[in-house]
């Protein structure tokens, strides 16, 4: 059988071609860190990293949402233990205020002082979280939660519950309505029972301080109580969120811990094997080129050598 000349050099230049080729693909994995450089170079590999990118990516969205919820949580217990803290010093001004050797001046200085705790409370229940969002205002989180209007502070918000994703089929609240958190007192009237405002409650203990009358004392007195209660049983809630979400932070964090670790394995690039490959085709680079200039005689491949 014949081989041409043609035959010859139509080999060496494939020879030579695809050892180049080889290496400029090894190169290239150098450079980027990644075992491919494109796509195409195996595509059933390039089909794994990106499903394997895309669980990633949601779970790091899924951590992201939960850190989000975490600390408007932690927003909502400072306020809540603020509210708890002022509640306990009405309640202690009332008792004072209930004595009987207390006089009408020594009421009226008790009354400055809780006039001044009422503000502060309406400052606290209108708290913002880190995005500048009312915590207690429902979905209207860009409103205040309470407004006072004509001397009576009225909740202006609403009770329309928000969740966000936090895993897989799972829902996490993210708000607390301020109705819920700031409840009403139910209070015995001639009429029957009669529902009273968070705020409202609180008036009239002032009220009752500055006139000194004995039942409306004793009676707000009683009603701080309850306040304090569904203040406190907020206060519980909230704390068991937010050991909630840090329970589904953990489990994120190892999930995300493990899908890095495999996306590395299949994707990151083994830096002294490809070193090592790239020795052995730059060698085979080598041998290719000099065999061609063998074969072909040529004075370029001499002079290359």
């Amino acid at each position: 059988m014949k081989v041409s000349t043609s035959y010859f050099f139509d080999r060496a230049a494939q020879q030579v071609t695809g050892a180049q080729n080889r290496a400029a693909t090894t190169q290239a994995q150098l450079a980027t860190g990644k075992q491919l450089a494109a796509p195409s170079d195996n595509p059933q590999q390039a089909m794994v990293i990106e499903r394997l990118r895309t669980a990633l990516d949601r779970q790091e969205t899924l951590s992201g949402n939960l850190k989000t919820v975490q600390r408007r949580y932690q927003a909502e217990e400072s306020a809540l233990r603020g509210s708890s803290d002022i509640l306990m010093r009405m309640k202690e001004l009332s008792i004072q205020a209930a004595n009987g050797t207390i006089g009408p001046a020594d009421r009226a200085v008790i009354s400055v002082e809780l006039k001044s705790l009422r503000e502060q409370m309406l400052g606290v229940v209108n708290a913002q979280d880190d995005q500048g969002q009312s915590l207690f205002s429902g979905t209207r989180a860009r409103a205040p939660a309470f407004t006072e209007v004509d001397g009576r502070v009225v909740y202006t918000g609403d009770q329309t519950p928000v969740r966000i994703t936090s895993g897989d089929q799972r829902l996490q609240q993210y708000n607390r309505s301020g109705t819920d958190v700031f409840a009403r007192v139910v209070r015995e009237t001639p009429d029957g029972p009669q529902g009273v405002g968070f705020f409202d409650a609180m008036d009239d203990l002032i009220a009752a301080v500055e006139s000194g009358s004995q039942p409306d004392l004793q009676r707000g007195i009683a009603e701080m109580d309850t306040l304090q209660q569904s203040v406190s049983l907020a206060l519980a809630e909230t704390g068991a969120d937010q050991n909630n979400v840090q329970s589904q932070l953990d489990l994120l964090d190892q999930t995300i811990l493990r899908l890095k670790t495999t996306l590395s394995e299949v994707e990151d690039l083994d830096y002294t094997e490809a070193m090592t490959r790239m020795n052995k085709q730059l060698l085979s680079l080598e041998a290719a080129m000099s065999s061609f200039s063998k074969v072909a005689q040529l004075n370029l491949f001499d002079y290359l050598r």
